[in-house]
């Protein structure tokens, strides 16, 4: 996230915001007046999608009996695994249209004068300030959808002061998130030859809140921002170019993608072949705002007095991902089973930046990385029921993500000695009013650093479960377990053996769910309530002045929201 402080770096945010604002208000007048002329929707899986294609107009004489489909409730970002049939776009052929009757000769034959007399001329079937725009205005808009995820939560320790995040490992429960929100405008066109485009500008905002800072600023960011273009030059096939999150299958309750998650700007390709085989492939790149990887100086200029500003660094990194599936029952499959293989290439070129004390240069080896990882997933198509399985292993570069900067390096001052293995599993099973959630990891790293020992070298990992109860349709409560480890290869100073840390937490969660059953039906309303039980040894990873390092027990209490629908993800 980009942290705007001053009065003027907020201008860019209002303008941002008076421009969402006004697609908005567009859009929602259109989803609004849609819905007020359309049935309400039948009972349909937590995650449906919306179906551009407007309601057929009303002719006179009939019902106005027409179909639409609910909004969606994705899990944000992710497939998680569960295969839903897509809602059918057919119109209903249930009509009440009445149908004409006979009329006798003596009615046909009546006088023109008692015939009825005109009607008024009726508003479009689908009101609302769109009917009042001509008819072009109206085709424009009809192609904006509005999506959105997100999270407010207000939280305390039980102590006096705001509650916070209590994990440790690298991806831990997400029972403590902090507050954080996705708004995004997409536009969809239908052209000549079965061709399909989708325009897709999501804007990302994350707290403190201004009610929680009482600074008139926000820290924003564009997440997404390309094109995608689908059933392009040959059926089957996508192309997409622009900045985008590329995102697989996620782990919901940990927050987290196990297998494939870049954040690039670029390009890719996507083919079906035919309803059992998806292949993806992508190439893109980023540069990270540090030393690593940018550097502007100040010099003296060729002329004049004063100095100028040069930018001395430039490295961006290089990213090539691809990706295949292999879908076992057919992809449009209610149930079935999948498997995917994953790779990823890493590159960085080498480059000279100035130490900031000794004003020295410094040469920036080229460096490189690779992923290899594969998936293997299950699903009912009954309320999301699934299960994943994903195992990764990254070498060099790659080992630290694509949003981080090796923190350590080799002897030759490269990456490459650096791994990351891991497997992690995630599943979900619903059944009447009883549901089931559980995710989890084990995670091997290895930094760069030739020497043997060291808190860089460690094995981690998180296991979580969380089962609901629903109480009728719009309320339930969940509660949730968890257990979270590290081991290091060093050794503690306070006990002389090998250095370790561990915490078990529980959580109880009341929540109203206004879309009824499911574990990823939102939005939701709740109130938290979890505890922490560290050991000594996770007291010992805080600074001795942190809270986190004084009290074994820690309490967090909330009320959140959360929600998510329509959105443009994998």
């Amino acid at each position: 996230m980009h942290n705007l402080t001053g009065r003027s770096s907020s201008r860019p945010a209002a303008r941002a915001g008076v421009a969402l604002s006004f697609a908005l208000a567009c859009v929602s007048h259109q989803r609004v007046a849609r819905a007020q002329t359309a049935p309400l929707p039948t009972a349909t899986s937590g995650r449906s999608v919306v179906d551009p294609t407007p309601a057929p107009p009303v002719q006179p004489g009939t019902s106005g009996t027409s179909t639409t489909t609910a909004l969606a409730n994705q899990d944000p970002g992710a497939e998680t695994g569960s295969v839903t049939s897509a809602p059918s776009t057919t119109p209903s052929t249930n009509s009440t249209t009445p149908q004409p009757t006979t009329t006798s000769a003596s009615t046909a034959t009546a006088p023109a004068a008692t015939a009825q007399a005109p009607q008024p001329a009726q508003r479009p079937a689908n009101g609302g300030i769109m009917s009042f725009l001509p008819e072009p205005v109206r085709r424009v808009l009809d192609g904006f959808s509005f999506g959105s995820y997100g999270r407010v939560v207000v939280s305390s320790d039980l102590r006096g002061h705001s509650g916070r995040e209590a994990n440790f490992v690298a991806w831990g429960t997400r029972i403590d998130d902090q507050t954080y929100s996705e708004l995004e405008v997409h536009r969809d066109d239908d052209f000549a030859g079965g061709v399909h485009t989708r325009v897709v500008a999501t804007l990302a905002i994350t707290g403190p809140l201004f009610h929680q800072s009482g600074t008139f600023d926000a820290q924003i960011a564009v997440r997404n921002l390309y094109i995608d273009a689908r059933d392009i030059l040959t059926r089957g096939l996508s192309l997409w170019v622009g900045s985008r999150m590329y995102r697989g299958d996620d782990i919901y309750l940990l927050n987290w993608w196990p297998l494939d998650n870049l954040n690039t700007v670029g390009g890719g390709a996507r083919y079906d072949i035919g309803q059992y085989a998806t292949v993806a492939a992508h190439l893109g790149t980023n540069r990270l705002d540090t030393n690593y990887q940018f550097q502007r100086i100040r010099v003296a200029p060729r002329d004049g007095i004063g100095a100028a500003s040069v930018v001395l660094l430039d490295r961006p990194r290089f990213i090539a991902s691809l990706k295949g599936t292999l879908w076992f029952m057919g992809r449009s499959a209610r149930a079935g089973l999948k498997a995917s293989l994953y790779g990823e290439a890493h590159s960085l070129p080498d480059g000279v930046r100035q130490n900031s004390e000794t004003g020295e240069r410094e040469l920036l080896r080229a460096d490189g990385g690779y992923v290899l990882g594969a998936q293997f997933g299950a699903y009912t198509g009954r309320r999301d029921t699934f299960v994943n399985v994903f195992f990764r292993f990254a070498q060099g570069l790659a080992a630290y993500g694509d949003l981080a900067v090796p923190y350590t390096l080799s002897a030759a001052q490269t990456a490459q000695r650096a791994q990351d293995a891991r497997i992690a599993l995630s599943g979900n099973f619903e059944h009447e009013f009883f549901g089931v959630m559980a995710g989890g990891y084990v995670r091997y790293f290895r930094d760069a650093d030739p020497s043997l020992f060291g808190r860089n070298d460690l094995w981690e990992g998180t296991m979580v479960v969380r089962p609901t109860i629903w109480i009728g349709q719009h309320a339930g409560i969940s509660a949730e377990g968890s257990y979270q480890m590290q081991a290091f290869n060093m050794l503690d100073s306070a006990t002389g053996r090998a250095r370790t840390a561990s915490a078990w937490r529980f959580g109880v969660i009341p929540f109203v769910t206004p879309a009824g059953r499911g574990n990823f039906t939102r939005p939701h309303l709740r109130a938290i309530y979890a505890v922490t039980l560290r050991d000594d040894g996770a007291l010992r990873l805080y600074a001795p002045d942190d809270p986190f390092a004084r009290f074994n027990v820690e309490h967090y209490a909330a009320l959140s929201c959360e929600w998510w629908f329509n959105s443009s993800y994998l």
